[in-house]
């Protein structure tokens, strides 16, 4: 059984999957997403949003026809996608491009054979610990008799998703009593994979590692200051890159514009 070590009292923390990811690779980022501060919305994010809405509509209720995919997308992008679609600005002839790249996406999609999930989007939430809660949003669980494999689509490159996938294991072991047998990022665009089979060992690690978190957020509340900053691609979308002098430079590097 995986317990949730004690955090030191404090003020109510709600962690995400993005949030704990932020906090592994620089705690000041996610401390500043936890105050309410976001990155700005970017072209990238919004087609990876549009892209998983087209595929979990395919899963929930089947194929989508060919010469349909604009309008699911348009339909898609009036129930839920509009306040990011307005923060874009994007243009007719933009929104038309996005629109093509999310239907290539939704083909190569399609490619992989996709059996029907026990489970779309599916959305956890738990309190291991007084004031503490943590929240998870799965893309695909699947159940055989081998157990449960959770899965996350990518629309990129798959990247390190090590960390995210780890929260979803945790939080997933807390909400439904045992841990997923399998948890999964697989990227259409690209066809990679990366999977884990997490233990009770691995998730003890994991909810040490949230309770931690907790503990740092509570008490830079508490006392003030700052917490560690580290520098890398991520800096490009994190919310405190204007007043970070370690961000600003890691992306001048990376755009080559540093003299």
């Amino acid at each position: 059984m995986v317990t949730f070590p004690p955090p030191p009292p404090g003020e109510a923390v709600r962690v995400s999957a993005t949030t704990f990811v932020a906090w592994r690779r620089c705690p000041e980022s996610a401390r500043a997403r936890l105050d309410g501060h976001y990155g700005p919305e970017t072209r990238r994010s919004f087609v990876g949003a549009l892209a998983h809405r087209v595929f979990a509509r395919h899963l929930d209720r089947g194929p989508v026809e060919p010469g349909m995919i604009e309008q699911v997308c348009r339909e898609e992008i009036g129930s839920a996608l509009n306040p990011k679609l307005a923060d874009l600005g994007l243009r007719p002839s933009q929104l038309r491009e996005v629109i093509d790249e999310v239907g290539e996406l939704y083909q190569r999609f399609r490619r992989l054979a996709v059996e029907r999930p026990e489970g779309v989007e599916v959305t956890l939430e738990v309190e291991p610990a007084e004031g503490v809660t943590l929240v998870g949003a799965i893309d695909a669980v699947f159940e055989d008799e081998a157990g449960v494999r959770l899965v996350d689509w990518k629309t990129g490159g798959i990247g390190e998703p090590g960390d995210q996938l780890d929260f979803y294991a945790l939080v997933w072991t807390f909400d439904r009593g045992e841990p997923p047998k399998v948890v999964e990022a697989l990227s259409v665009k690209t066809g990679e994979r990366f999977e884990a089979r997490p233990g009770a060992d691995d998730l003890a690690v994991v909810a040490d590692a949230v309770s931690r978190l907790v503990g740092e957020m509570r008490r830079a509340w508490e006392e003030g200051g700052e917490l560690d900053r580290e520098a890398g691609p991520w800096c490009r979308y994190c919310p405190v890159l204007a007043s970070c002098p370690e961000g600003r430079t890691a992306t001048s590097i990376i755009d080559g514009t540093t003299r």
